[in-house]
């Protein structure tokens, strides 16, 4: 079976990380896969391997300079529709995932389409997390969006939340619509909690990941707790939410020495020290409707979560993700309460049960096993 794997992705983290090891476990599974993609920012990622064939385009590089990047990006583009035509020649089944802006994204679609390929389209969010068009637009760049769903013959979700949310803004698409997980993203050897009181918070801060309230529930908590509490929050900053960042530092800077707020890229390298540090994720989301890399990182690092039930968060919460729920709706006093009742809990049951559920998620969550699954979609789609 052969197919091919197309994203823009290329950070060894969240949707890049995701990318190259579904690639690695689609091999793993015995499947024949062209991979097209840039250079990934971690070199195990880059190892060779029977049966995954790279093919790499150039990508943005931080710190580069707004000029030199525009022209990277289109270098990107223009690689990516190249290298997809020579992938074409051996593939008739493509995989997508995080492709480039929008009206690039249907013209690749639509080419491959013509073409007679089949295309499987991973939804990673049902809705943008922001729209780019002013309002008078709106539907203009929601049909656009909806469009790069229409031109696929099926579409591949990361959770029973995710496709609820996705059939209601397509009630009308014929295709399948799978949900194949979130592989996990697990460490060698799981730390021990260390015991200090320190929570995390980490990946992009975005409004809809209440970044804000979990600030002031830090603060309220810690106000009521006789130990120590402090969080660290780690993570860039979306480019469509300016104004958001300068109110997290803002409540940061206020919260003293309750919170330690670096602003930037965490890079996969930094993230099993960053985890030992602490002794639960804090993850009181809102508005947020796909699976969490998040939660799949803290579960495969042995860590519980303080966490609200959203998005595919409740579905491992509901088959035994060690959590201290947040109450809905998320504010600071929901937050607060829910870390409280984290500390209530001896060190030990949480230590247990986080061990316990990281041993199923590696049986579960394997990206062997979550590349066999996109396998047999091709199959269905090919019959």
């Amino acid at each position: 079976m052969r197919l091919c794997l197309f994203t823009r992705a290329w950070r060894a983290s969240g949707t890049g990380l995701y990318a190259s090891e579904l690639a690695r476990g689609m091999a793993e599974a015995g499947l024949e896969v062209t991979f097209v993609a840039p250079r990934s920012s971690d070199p195990k990622l880059e190892r060779p391997m029977d049966g995954l064939r790279r093919l790499r385009q150039p990508h943005e590089r931080p710190g580069a300079g707004r000029l030199r990047n525009a022209v990277l990006s289109l270098s990107r583009i223009a690689a990516g529709f190249l290298l997809l035509a020579r992938a074409r020649l051996a593939n008739r089944v493509f995989v997508v995932t995080i492709m480039d802006p929008l009206p690039f994204a249907l013209a690749m679609l639509l080419l491959l389409r013509l073409s007679g390929a089949r295309i499987i389209f991973v939804v990673h969010d049902p809705l943008p997390h922001a729209w780019h068009l002013p309002p008078f637009l709106r539907a203009v760049e929601r049909a656009a969006w909806h469009g790069t769903h229409r031109l696929s013959h099926a579409l591949v979700v990361l959770s029973e939340p995710t496709r609820e949310v996705l059939m209601r803004e397509l009630p009308d698409f014929r295709g399948p619509v799978a949900v194949i997980d979130h592989g996990i993203v697990a460490a060698d050897r799981a730390a021990p909690l260390p015991r200090q009181g320190v929570l995390l918070l980490f990946g992009t801060l975005r409004s809809n990941k209440g970044i804000v309230e979990a600030i002031e529930g830090v603060r309220l908590a810690r106000a009521a707790m006789a130990g120590p509490l402090a969080l660290l929050i780690r993570g860039g900053g979306h480019r469509d939410e300016a104004a958001y960042l300068a109110e997290i530092r803002h409540a940061a800077e206020a919260a003293g020495d309750a919170v330690d707020l670096e602003v930037g890229y965490v890079g996969e390298e930094a993230l099993p020290d960053l985890i030992a540090r602490c002794d639960a994720l804090l993850m009181p989301y809102k508005d947020f409707h796909s699976q969490s890399g998040v939660a799949m990182v803290a579960g495969g690092h042995a860590r519980p979560v303080i966490a609200s039930a959203a998005g595919g968060i409740a579905s491992l919460m509901a088959e035994g993700m060690p959590c201290s729920p947040i109450a809905q709706p998320v504010t600071g006093e929901s937050v607060g309460a829910a870390i409280l009742s984290y500390f209530q809990r001896p060190y030990d049951e949480w230590e247990s049960s986080a061990l316990r559920y990281r041993d199923h998620m590696l049986d579960r969550y394997g990206w062997k096993r979550i590349g066999a699954r996109f396998g047999e979609l091709a199959r269905q789609l090919l019959a």
